[in-house]
């Protein structure tokens, strides 16, 4: 399929002289590319491929360098471990298991409720404070803020003030509430 597409594309109509491009020689190159690749793959897969740098591996310097680093690791390995279970112990070990953090909770829990009870009890031992007259007036403003508080006080406050004339509007809409009412 493929040479005959090459044919059609590049060779039909054209007049094949001498060493011109023909059938058969882009046969041959496409042939040569694929078979290039191939051996280029398998020098890749025998020779390079997973083999990195073993050449220089091979030498002496290199050989104790990558012994040098290998001990290193291993040094930072053994400090890392005596820093985070060697240091702690089996006491901080114990304080991270499940069983302990619930225990420690429902200790915590208990010795909030003992706090709000000793503060319960403390209440009563506090002396009481003479009011200031911040407080006083407080007090006052509290108490007339309830509705009958506020009647009882303009009730008494009455004969103080006089009343208003009514206008000619306050007649006309008490007139309309009036023929509302009826309605």
């Amino acid at each position: 399929k493929e040479y005959k597409k090459d044919f059609e594309e590049s060779m039909k109509g054209r007049n094949l002289t001498g060493l011109e491009v023909t059938p058969s020689l882009l046969h041959v190159k496409y042939a040569t590319k694929i078979a290039s690749e191939k051996e280029y793959r398998k020098d890749l897969e025998e020779g390079v491929k997973g083999k990195g740098l073993t050449a220089l591996e091979e030498t002496p310097d290199m050989l104790r360098a990558k012994n040098a680093t290998q001990i290193l690791n291993e040094k930072e390995y053994k400090k890392a471990l005596e820093l985070e279970i060697r240091g702690k112990g089996l006491t901080e070990l114990a304080l991270e298991t499940p069983d302990f953090v619930r225990a420690k909770n429902a200790t915590d829990i208990a010795s909030q409720i003992k706090y709000k009870q000793l503060a319960e009890m403390d209440k009563a031992n506090y002396t009481s404070v003479v009011d200031t007259p911040e407080i006083i007036h407080a007090q006052q403003v509290k108490n007339l803020s309830s509705q009958k508080k506020y009647k009882e006080e303009a009730e008494k406050s009455m004969p103080h003030y006089v009343p208003v004339a009514d206008t000619p509007e306050m007649q006309r809409v008490r007139e309309n509430q009036k023929n509302f009412s009826m309605v």
